[in-house]
């Protein structure tokens, strides 16, 4: 029998009042197991996505944090845990088939040495290794005692300075799972928001890709295909 609760941990900033509806619609339909709560960080959101965010909090249906800072909102996310395990995600994904939390679930008991559950990942600007932040169970305890930073900071793209630091140990085990197994990620949905067309030549391309993707999301929604 499976044992402890799970706190799914979701980042959101700008306008991701549709973004966050079809995650947490899938996240709602495909969670078969037993005992989960949602803890949302606002990161910097528009009016709408608050309202929205505001609504679901009155229901009782997500805890909702402020970022402290909007760089690092799954640390913020973190620090707020008090289950005793957390899985890392994204706003911008869509649970695709039942059962997807309580597979990494028995994956993770399978052995008490184990920690980490996931994918890794290769860090964009080079071939080192890091966890991806996404569909990514984590034991709480094992967490704080190595203290997992998921955030960027200066040379680590987000989950590559918890990758450095867990396999600096061997006393605990990471598992892994693909993620693409029962999550689909719409990605790039977050960066062109925060960049300027100086740094990045592309940008308009990749800001009319992100309006093509938002638009498919509302056909899902308006659909109810997911």
């Amino acid at each position: 029998q499976l044992l402890g609760r799970v706190s799914i941990l979701i980042p959101t900033m700008f306008d991701s009042r549709y973004i966050l509806e079809l995650c947490l619609k899938t996240i709602e339909k495909y969670t078969d197991y037993f005992d989960y709560q949602v803890l949302v960080c606002d990161a910097g959101i528009d009016e709408t996505a608050s309202g929205y965010l505001k609504g679901l909090v009155q229901q009782g249906a997500v805890r909702l944090i402020k970022a402290t800072d909007w760089q690092r909102p799954k640390d913020d996310l973190v620090r707020a845990v008090d289950t005793p395990y957390y899985i890392l995600m994204h706003d911008d994904v869509q649970i695709l088939k039942h059962g997807w939390l309580t597979r990494r679930m028995k994956l993770m008991q399978r052995n008490e040495r184990n920690a980490v559950v996931g994918s890794i990942v290769k860090n964009y600007n080079s071939q080192k290794n890091r966890f991806f932040p996404l569909g990514l169970l984590v034991k709480t305890d094992i967490s704080r005692k190595l203290d997992l930073r998921w955030g960027k900071q200066e040379g680590f793209d987000t989950g590559a300075l918890a990758y450095q630091r867990f396999f600096a140990q061997e006393e605990y085990k990471f598992v892994s799972y693909k993620v693409s197994k029962d999550i689909r990620h719409f990605s790039e949905m977050t960066w062109p928001k925060y960049h300027n067309a100086e740094n990045y030549p592309e940008l308009d391309i990749k800001l009319r890709a992100r309006e093509e993707k938002i638009k498919m999301i509302r056909y899902l929604l308006d659909n109810k295909k997911y």
